[in-house]
């Protein structure tokens, strides 16, 4: 009977995995397959079941910031323990895992869906924030002292230095091209600017999130505001051969230094004497606007005139 039993589980099973991409993995982690595995199959197709994943699987973070992991798959109950909390401490809701750096240090934080005990692992770096960059390896967290807690990136998404002007993005694509102009925008169709959010930041559509992860984003108007208020606007010439705006801290002297990347249409436009970057705000009253930022030789300030199709650089923020 056993073997009756037995023999028709592995069918039904084998036929689970054409049917629905499943992955004997999430059952059978010993690399045998018993009664007891087959049963669980039974189970698991009877309910419902997807493979199980987290994503992303790594992250950075800064001390005291705080990062979201996804769950999808499994049977949707699970549970979630922080190898070491002194450094980084976990939470569940759902499907979603809220991750606190406490100190500088790595962690794995594991993830049990606990129908099949199957286990996955994420794997935290918590690193401190400078006042300055501390070495060549990019990027770093800069503190400004800033109220809101905000730490901004010292380098531009793409770019490898401070002084290097990185990518040029349209707002909301994530992939650099030739040309910037309407007819080569992924949101404009049929002569209309598809509407991809008031706020950008941390989304599909947010260029520093989707290429550097973890708690990286695009920074919002708000965010700007408060860099403009709290630091003092200086225009550098000659950066490593580099023009740029140096914003230093009025509150702990660090600094940050923006290079004059100009902007990206047909060809490029003002390298040298302008930077233009994109905040994360969408300007409401025009579809075909987004808010950025705007600075030269002895001018800095926001500017929501920007066309979303304009090739722009990006700063990236971290928010505490």
């Amino acid at each position: 009977m056993k073997k009756i039993l037995f023999s028709a589980m592995l069918s039904l099973m084998a036929f689970s995995a054409q049917a629905q991409d499943y992955l004997l993995g999430d059952v059978n982690r010993d690399g045998k397959v018993t009664v007891a595995d087959a049963m669980m199959v039974v189970n698991i197709i009877m309910k419902g079941y997807a493979p199980f994943s987290v994503s992303p699987t790594t992250v950075t973070m800064p001390v005291g910031g705080t990062a979201m992991v996804e769950i999808s798959g499994g049977y949707n109950q699970y549970e979630v323990t922080s190898a070491n909390t002194a450094v980084v401490e976990a939470s569940l809701e759902g499907t979603a895992i809220t991750l606190t750096a406490v100190a500088s240090g790595e962690s794995k934080i594991f993830v049990k869906d606990i129908l099949t005990m199957r286990i996955l692992e994420i794997l935290v770096m918590v690193e401190n924030a400078y006042l300055a960059c501390p070495d060549n390896y990019h990027p770093h967290l800069i503190d400004l002292g800033l109220p809101s807690g905000t730490k901004w990136a010292c380098c531009n998404v793409g770019a490898t230095t401070p002084e290097d002007y990185g990518g040029y993005y349209a707002w909301g694509e994530t992939e650099e091209k030739t040309t910037y102009i309407e007819n080569t925008y992924q949101y404009y169709q049929g002569g209309n600017f598809e509407i991809i959010g008031s706020d950008i930041a941390g989304t599909q559509y947010d260029v520093a999130h989707v290429k550097w992860g973890s708690s990286w984003v695009m920074p919002s108007y708000d965010q700007q505001n408060e860099l403009l208020e709290n630091c003092n606007y200086e225009w550098t010439e000659d950066v490593n051969g580099i023009n740029g705006g140096k914003f230093t801290s009025k509150i702990n002297g660090a600094s940050i230094f923006l290079p004059a990347a100009g902007f990206r249409g047909k060809s490029l436009y003002h390298a040298g004497t302008h930077g233009y970057y994109w905040l994360s705000t969408h300007y409401l009253s025009r579809s075909d606007f987004a808010y950025g930022f705007l600075f030269a030789s002895g001018y800095a300030n926001w500017n929501y005139n920007f066309n979303r199709d304009c090739g722009q650089s990006v700063r990236p923020v971290v928010r505490n």
